[in-house]
């Protein structure tokens, strides 16, 4: 009983300092620095910054295709607040080539990593360099629902959070989803992108606006394969059709993923280092016994 009572003590004057240097360690701000290229995102997140260097944010000053736009523009210089980071209209230089992390984070976190890095997650901040496909959002049912742009697209891959626009959609809209895949379209091979985000009717302009981001579809859409049918004879419903009530969108709350990474816990780490001090000092106490009483003999 005395030799565990002794081996517990041990334990404990192994497992109390730990705990407490890993309290404070975790406890202590880390301070990031703003436009000088000393803080290295890519050391703690190396799968999102592979992920932006692969998609158009990272891409968006060397991208060949806005390259030659910019060429054939003038080289506007204008066009350089949205494509660099840190751009400075009066010496005409930046910071940071592409949509880099501080064009989005907050790089002034005093709290960083203890909190996530701030950042404006909402559509209007997208829309200061997306301005074309802002503006359509804001007449779609998306914004009614306050769907914003991150609830589908990724901000880093620049991509959809899926593997496939259909599949995104379905996640929200299900009933829709599941009878749209024993219709006529879906036999054709049709999905809800080719007509709820088919292309702009307009050149694309401020923001690069490619699909159509309203998610109405436009009579131009159907006439792409029904053209001859509009004036066809038959009659393609001989039912009065019933208006439909709009299927509402699920919460962005729903869903699984989150936009907020949680908090570093400076306990939980304590905690854990204190049950690896305790289990050392557990470990090292018959040695330490064995030591103390070699001691004991040679002064006697």
């Amino acid at each position: 009983m005395i030799r565990l009572l002794r081996r517990l003590f041990l334990g404990t004057v192994f497992a109390l300092p730990l705990a407490l240097v890993s309290f404070a360690f975790v406890q202590t701000p880390v301070q990031a620095q703003s436009g000088s290229g000393d803080v290295d995102c890519a050391v703690c997140h190396p799968a999102f910054q592979q992920a932006w260097w692969d998609g158009a944010h990272g891409q968006a000053s060397t991208d060949p295709i806005f390259l030659d736009a910019w060429r054939a523009s003038g080289e506007d210089k204008t066009c350089l607040n949205c494509h660099t980071t840190g751009y400075d209209p009066k010496t005409g230089t930046w910071e940071e080539d592409g949509v880099g992390c501080e064009s989005c984070h907050d790089s002034q976190a005093i709290d960083h990593p203890t909190e996530p890095m701030p950042t404006d997650r909402s559509a209007a901040f997208c829309g200061t360099c997306h301005t074309e496909t802002y503006f359509e959002w804001q007449v779609s049912g998306h914004r009614s629902e306050e769907l914003n742009c991150i609830g589908c697209h990724d901000p880093h891959a620049t991509g959809l959070k899926t593997f496939s626009a259909s599949v995104l959609c379905s996640t929200c809209h299900r009933t829709r989803a599941s009878s749209f895949g024993h219709s006529e379209h879906a036999d054709e091979g049709l999905t809800c992108a080719d007509c709820h985000l088919g292309p702009t009717l307009t050149e694309t302009g401020e923001g690069h606006a490619v699909r159509d981001h309203s998610f109405g579809v436009k009579l131009s859409t159907c006439n792409e394969c029904h053209a001859y049918q509009m004036h066809d004879p038959v009659e393609v419903h001989p039912e009065p059709l019933t208006a439909l009530e709009p299927e509402p969108i699920a919460g962005v709350e729903t869903g699984t993923l989150r936009s907020d990474p949680s908090p570093i816990s400076p306990v939980g780490f304590a905690m854990l280092s204190g049950i690896v001090g305790m289990a050392s000092g557990m470990i090292l106490a018959p040695w330490l016994e064995r030591w103390y009483e070699r001691i004991k003999k040679d002064e006697e």
